[in-house]
């Protein structure tokens, strides 16, 4: 496991422990646990997002509370290492602010990005060895979730420049 100074998905999550949810609303949106590719704080960072969207705090006691109701802690081993993790997670977090959580949205988003379009290509290699033209054409074509996740992280790189857009398009 990395030292969670260097462990930029378990920082981002981290400061999300520390806000309060009308701030943490604020910086959870547009993202999804998905876009992170360590399963502990994909998982957390669901029950995060879980417990923002029902209006409470994502302080570590209502996220372990969360994980033990809804059974994704099950066991006392579970529940021992989501303690840890979360314990040393929040104390390692200490001082954060909004700006500081929406920065490290936007680098766990583009590690996102980057992992997406790594997987299409692997994905467009095997096709472009064994499929059909035609499946290999459909494959090429479909960046969706690429093209998804560029657009959430240009967001997250300036938030207030993407309303100014939206005010744009909408005008």
């Amino acid at each position: 496991m990395r030292p969670i100074a260097t462990d930029i998905e378990r920082q981002f999550v981290g400061t999300l422990l520390w806000l309060p949810t009308h701030q943490a609303r604020t910086v959870l949106a547009g993202m999804r646990a998905d876009d992170l590719a360590t399963p502990m704080p994909a998982d957390v960072l669901q029950i995060v997002i879980e417990l923002v969207a029902a209006g409470h705090d994502p302080a570590p006691v209502a996220v372990f509370s969360h994980a033990v109701i809804t059974g994704r802690a099950p066991g006392e081993t579970r529940r021992g290492w989501l303690g840890k993790w979360l314990a040393d997670t929040y104390t390692a977090c200490q001082a954060t602010t909004p700006a500081h959580a929406q920065h490290l949205k936007a680098v766990v988003l583009e590690a996102a990005w980057r992992r997406a379009i790594a997987e299409h290509a692997a994905r467009l290699a095997q096709a472009a060895r064994d499929s059909a033209t035609d499946v290999l054409a459909a494959l090429a074509d479909d960046t969706s979730r690429i093209d998804a996740l560029w657009a959430r992280y240009r967001t997250a790189l300036d938030p207030t420049d993407a309303n100014a857009r939206v005010l744009k398009e909408v005008a």
